[in-house]
């Protein structure tokens, strides 16, 4: 039995004790360490893409729906305006200040007008909706603004209806 005892021994001490199978294990071992490094790190990348990608998402959702309910407060901004053009005198105070704060709030989330008075007509901000000839302004002016247009963040959602002057005689190719 001692001899079993020692070929034990003996086989096993030379697997545990050899140097090169050591060594070639240690190798394996580093490789797998870094391979599931890598994939550790190559997941942590994804999340926080996807992370990034959700939060953007997340903010153009809250973007369109304040759009939206920003073209459908406009009209009454329309209305305003007009109530106190048409109201006389002292009267038109009231609708003057609710008019301001409603401006104020619109302009707080991202509206503002488009600059239209003394301007040239721009087709990507302005809607022509007709043309007259006028001596006193250049070619192409705008002379009147029918309707204020608005742009939400930079993007126009309703463009200036204005009208325009365009000389007779010249050329518009």
């Amino acid at each position: 039995m001692a001899e079993k005892v020692e070929g034990q021994e003996a086989e096993e001490v030379p697997a545990a004790g050899d140097p090169a199978a050591l060594q070639a294990e240690l190798e394996a071992s580093r490789k797998q360490a870094e391979e599931l490094l890598t994939r550790v790190q190559y997941f942590r990348a994804e999340l926080e893409n996807t992370r990034k990608r959700t939060e953007r998402d997340m903010d153009q959702i809250v973007r369109y729906a304040n759009e939206a309910l920003v073209s459908r407060l406009l009209p009454i901004l329309d209305d305003l305006d007009a109530a106190i053009a048409s109201t006389p005198g002292e009267a038109d105070r009231g609708y003057a200040l609710v008019r301001e704060n409603l401006w104020k709030v619109l302009q707080e989330v991202g509206l503002e007008e488009i600059p239209t008075a003394g301007e040239t007509f721009d087709p990507y901000l302005h809607e022509c909706l007709h043309q007259v000839n006028d001596a006193g302004l250049a070619d192409g002016a705008i002379k009147e603004i029918v309707r204020k247009g608005y742009r939400f963040h930079m993007k126009v959602i309703r463009p200036s209806q204005v009208i325009v002057v365009r000389k007779e005689g010249e050329n518009h190719g």
